[in-house]
């Protein structure tokens, strides 16, 4: 096992006020990120279940003024990484908002490449997911 990262950045056509609302929430994942089936948060640890099974979060700093949620993922058994540390951070971009989504694991070198493909798909879809269900909310779903 080899430490890595991953970053992405989108920038969707919210506001990043929208945008940190659902981000910031802590909960409701699964109203944004489609393998996620449910979602429930006790304390400091998220629960989530998707169909390989159930895994938890530690929720390690949700910090509002800065628009910055950490948490960590000791073990999942979606993709091939361990360890996982992500980070979520939204800024203003000419009105829009951009969120980059960082994560540091655990992967196995020969499984690297594909595990940040994974990593990239899974947050493209979910940062396209906030701004989708911020504009089914609003009334303004294509």
């Amino acid at each position: 096992m080899k430490k890595s990262n991953h970053k992405i950045a989108v920038t969707i056509d919210v506001t990043p006020a929208e945008a940190w609302q659902i981000i910031g929430a802590v909960s409701g994942v699964d109203r944004w990120l489609a393998p996620i089936q449910a979602c429930r948060v006790e304390g400091n640890k998220r629960f989530c279940t998707t169909e390989e099974g159930e895994f938890s979060e530690d929720i390690l700093n949700v910090d509002h003024q800065n628009r910055v949620l950490e948490y960590r993922i000791p073990s999942q058994n979606m993709m091939p990484i361990e360890n996982i540390e992500g980070r979520m951070q939204v800024i203003e971009q000419e009105g829009k908002a951009s969120v980059s989504w960082t994560w540091d694991f655990d992967v196995e070198e020969a499984n690297e490449a594909s595990a940040k493909e994974m990593l990239s798909m899974v947050g493209n879809m979910g940062i396209t997911g906030i701004e989708s269900l911020i504009k089914e909310e609003a009334g303004l779903a294509a």
